[in-house]
C-alpha cells in the first residue's frame, strides 16, 4: 500500500499542470473599431497603428490616452495583448503591487460600464470590453506565476501548460512534499507545511526576478517550471486548509 501511494503521489507530482488564463494613468492605448457589435476576442487581438479617433476621424498626437481629445469617445488599446503597457509599466518581473492595485483602481474609475450608460451603443460595447480586458490583465500581473508566464510571452519564451521539469532530485522533493500533505490531516502540520512551501515559493520568485534583470530567459524559464509546482502545492494546502476551516 506505501508502494502504491508513491506511485500515486509521483504520478500527481510529474503530471503537475498550471492553466494560466492567460506614469500616467490616462495611458493604456488605442486602437480603430471594424465593425460591431464585435466578441472579446475579436476586441482583445485588435492593434492599429491608425492615429485616427474611430469616432470622429480626428488624427490623435498620443494615441495611448484613454479618451479623444475632440469628441472624448472612449478609444480601443494599442496593445491589447500586453498586460504591461495597459497599465503603463515597465515590462520587469519585480512590480509595485500597491502601485498595479492604484493603477487598477484608477483604471476601472474612468472604464466601469455604469460610466457609459448614456453614450452610444458602441461606446458602451468597448466599455465592457475594456473593463473585462483590465480585469483579466490585473489578475495576471497580480499574481507571480502568472506575471512570469506572461512576461516570457512577451520575451518570445512562452511556455506550454502541460511543460515539465528534468530533474529528478527536485521531482523526489516535491513528492515527498506531497506525500506529507497526503498524510495527514493535522491542522499544525499543514501549517507547518505551508510556511515551508510559501518559503520556496518566495525564494523561486527571487531567482526569477533575477533571471529576468539578467536577461537569462531559459534559466527564468527553468524556475517558472519549478515555481509551477510550488503553486500547485501551495493551491492544495490553502483548499486543504479552507475545508478544515482555517482561513488565511
Amino acid at each position: 500500500m506505501f508502494v502504491f501511494n508513491r506511485i500515486r503521489t509521483f504520478y500527481k507530482v510529474t503530471n503537475c499542470k498550471c492553466k494560466f488564463n492567460y506614469h500616467t494613468l490616462n495611458n493604456p492605448t488605442t486602437s480603430l473599431i471594424k465593425k460591431y457589435p464585435y466578441s472579446m476576442n475579436n476586441f482583445a487581438s485588435q492593434r492599429s497603428d491608425s492615429k485616427q479617433c474611430w469616432k470622429c476621424g480626428l488624427e490623435r498626437k498620443n494615441t495611448e490616452n484613454l479618451f479623444c481629445k475632440e469628441c472624448n469617445a472612449l478609444q480601443n488599446p494599442v496593445e491589447p495583448n500586453n498586460y504591461f503597457k495597459l497599465f503603463s509599466l515597465e515590462e520587469e518581473f519585480n512590480i509595485d503591487s500597491k502601485q498595479l492595485h492604484n493603477i487598477y483602481r484608477k483604471l476601472q474609475s474612468y472604464l466601469h460600464p455604469d460610466k457609459f450608460s448614456n453614450k452610444s451603443d458602441e461606446e458602451k460595447e468597448i466599455s465592457a470590453n475594456y473593463s473585462s480586458l483590465i480585469n483579466k490583465a490585473y489578475n495576471n500581473l497580480q499574481v507571480p506565476l502568472k506575471r512570469a508566464v506572461h512576461l516570457l510571452q512577451l520575451k518570445g519564451n512562452k511556455l506550454n501548460e502541460d511543460q515539465k521539469i528534468d530533474d529528478p532530485d527536485f521531482l523526489m522533493e516535491m513528492m515527498e512534499l506531497n506525500e506529507e500533505f497526503d498524510d495527514t490531516d493535522d491542522v499544525n502540520k499543514l501549517k507547518d507545511l505551508d510556511i515551508k512551501n510559501k518559503n520556496q515559493l518566495e525564494n523561486i520568485v527571487k531567482q526569477i526576478d533575477e533571471c529576468f534583470k539578467e536577461g537569462n530567459l531559459t534559466q527564468a524559464k527553468f524556475y517558472v517550471i519549478k515555481m509551477k509546482y510550488y503553486a500547485s502545492l501551495n493551491n492544495r494546502i490553502n483548499a486543504r486548509l479552507r475545508e478544515l476551516g482555517i482561513v488565511d
